[in-house]
């Protein structure tokens, strides 16, 4: 697998889990970078803003969100083996997501700066945040 590019999101997310037949609820939709909503047999999982999330609902986080430069072929593979490789050398904890376009990682916020260390020394180029969007993430 060649080196890959990496877009680090300064969003702070949360990681909810909901009972298995609740809605998506109206606060996980609020506009950002990335939101998903993961229904199982045993659970409702939702990626969404960590601010937006009620103080009464089970989470994990914050969060910061790694994307992959896309779009990627959905038949290319070994790209998150190439990325959670160095991540899980380093001690860096994940949680993965997949979309049509590309794949996400989320890491503990805390473990941000190691995790786009980890990625630079195995030769991905990681883009901190710099759209505008970002920054608005950052102030807000």
């Amino acid at each position: 697998m060649t080196a890959l590019t990496v877009h680090r999101h300064s969003e702070q997310l949360a990681v909810c889990r909901l009972p298995p037949g609740a809605p998506i609820p109206s606060w996980a939709a609020a506009p950002g970078r990335l939101r998903a909503a993961v229904r199982s047999r045993n659970e409702l999982s939702v990626v969404c803003a960590i601010a937006e999330v009620p103080t009464e609902v089970r989470h994990e986080g914050p969060f910061t969100a790694f994307e992959v430069a896309g779009p990627i072929d959905l038949g290319l593979t070994g790209v998150l083996a190439a990325l959670l490789a160095p991540l899980a050398a380093a001690g860096v904890s994940v949680l993965t997501l997949s979309t049509f376009d590309t794949d996400w990682i989320l890491v503990p916020s805390l473990q941000h700066a190691a995790a786009t260390r980890a990625l630079q020394r195995a030769g991905h180029d990681v883009d901190a945040p710099t759209g505008a969007e970002d920054r608005a993430e950052e102030s807000g």
